[in-house]
């Protein structure tokens, strides 16, 4: 059964994805994926607080 947290990482490796296939391609905005992911990451850790795993748990009702 699919979780909130588990939908939220799944989401982040395809913006990942995403961020890769764009560098591959040369288009300079592909580091702001890389700088938006990791500083969500970053963010999420300090104040336990991540929009899409929010979002993600209202999607799924999980609290």
């Amino acid at each position: 059964m699919m979780k909130a947290i588990r939908a939220q990482r799944i989401l982040m490796g395809v913006i990942l994805l995403v961020g890769i296939f764009l560098l591959y391609k040369g288009k300079p905005c592909a580091k702001y994926i890389f700088w938006f992911v990791a500083l969500m990451s970053i963010l999420s850790g300090i104040v336990n607080f991540c929009p899409s795993e929010w979002f993600f748990r209202k999607i799924f009702r999980e609290g």
